[in-house]
């Protein structure tokens, strides 16, 4: 599952789109879902997610996250 999705200015893989995704729904008091090492580099030199020195595995969906998904969706 590698096939590249692309939006003017941004290629991601599908797996990192997916991840995205499913990062952006509400949990309500659930934890996010774990990222595997590759998918979560993509996202974070993409801009896409920011995670805390301190705390590895905790990601949040930055606000050029959150202009990509919904280009993604208008499209």
């Amino acid at each position: 599952m590698t096939t590249e999705r692309d939006i003017p200015g941004c290629t991601l893989t599908h797996a990192a789109v997916w991840a995205l995704e499913r990062l952006a729904q509400q949990r309500y008091g659930r934890d996010a879902p774990a990222l595997i090492w590759s998918v979560a580099q993509e996202l974070r030199n993409a801009g896409f997610v920011s995670s805390p020195a301190s705390v590895r595995s905790a990601v949040s969906i930055t606000p050029a996250g959150q202009n990509y998904l919904r280009a993604r969706a208008e499209l």
